[in-house]
């Protein structure tokens, strides 16, 4: 199975674990998904995730989804929704510390990553993206709903992808101008 990662952030990688606007899959749901899932994300899994664990990550992911929606929309994230945010991070501060490695510090990711590391890995990314200077640039797709960090050179990125949602939204709107440009008369009558 092929995942397609667009967010340019691992807490907006999660929101996007659901596709769609209507929500129809949820890569978290079915444990071997999920597995391969987080592997493409290059956190591979030491377990299945369990009903337990779903429900761990997926609060966490309507939290981050409720907060960088509201900023994607110009709109302030709800305070609940932050904290829920940040309570995961500080778990995942006392879980997973810091290494010093002579004159480096870097985190205590594990090589394998079970529920705990992994809510604490995106509640990490989410806290970095609130408190960075890309937080501006958080957009929605208009096509599929889903959220990224615009990265392009002028941000002015449009879609999550160009292949995914841009070449449907770009070929949609050609067809209906076409449509728009016949002659309504010729295109009852026939031509003449």
């Amino acid at each position: 199975m092929e995942f397609e990662h667009v967010a340019n952030s691992l807490a907006l990688e999660l929101v996007n674990s659901v596709t769609g606007r209507d929500q129809k899959t949820d890569w978290l749901a079915d444990p071997a998904v999920a597995a391969a899932w987080a592997d493409s994300l290059g956190l591979p899994l030491e377990a299945t995730i369990d009903e337990q664990g779903h429900r761990r990550l997926a609060r966490l992911r309507t939290a981050i989804t409720e907060v960088f929606a509201a900023i994607a929309a110009g709109e302030t994230g709800d305070p609940a929704a932050v904290r829920v945010i940040a309570t995961a991070h500080a778990r995942g501060l006392e879980a997973h510390g810091f290494v010093v490695d002579g004159a480096s510090v870097s985190r205590d990711w594990p090589k394998r990553w079970g529920v705990e590391a992994l809510v604490a890995r995106f509640a990490e990314s989410a806290v970095d993206e609130l408190t960075g200077d890309r937080l501006a640039r958080v957009k929605e797709c208009p096509s599929c709903g889903w959220l990224f960090v615009d990265t392009s050179r002028n941000h002015a990125r449009r879609w999550c992808s160009m292949e995914m949602c841009g070449n449907r939204d770009k070929a949609y709107r050609h067809y209906h101008r076409r449509r728009t440009a016949i002659d309504p008369v010729e295109d009852v009558a026939g031509p003449a």
